[in-house]
């Protein structure tokens, strides 16, 4: 085998090797970006049922806190009926 084939292979290897670790930490559900796009800095209440931190990591190099909310949904409004078919698809 020759030198260029041997780096050509080694080259395929390697990006292979870099796809499916980038698969796998997805697959475990890793977040491979910040989670936050925006952020709130007014009070929001007492809704907060739990708040997440999240400290900075290689693929954020920001702390970010996520409150998470409790909120009860119309099972009868058109827009909840299809945020339900929406799930209910997805999950097919």
């Amino acid at each position: 085998m020759s030198i260029r084939m041997s780096a050509s292979l080694v080259v395929v290897l390697l990006a292979l090797l870099t796809i499916t670790e980038e698969m796998s930490l997805r697959g475990m559900g890793a977040d491979l970006r910040c989670r936050c796009i925006e952020t709130e800095s007014r009070r929001i209440g007492k809704l907060i049922k739990k708040v997440e931190m999240f400290p900075p990591s290689s693929h954020c190099r920001d702390t970010e806190i996520i409150a998470v909310k409790e909120i009860c949904l119309d099972v009868r409004a058109p827009w909840v009926k299809k945020v339900i078919e929406k799930m209910l698809a997805n999950n097919k």
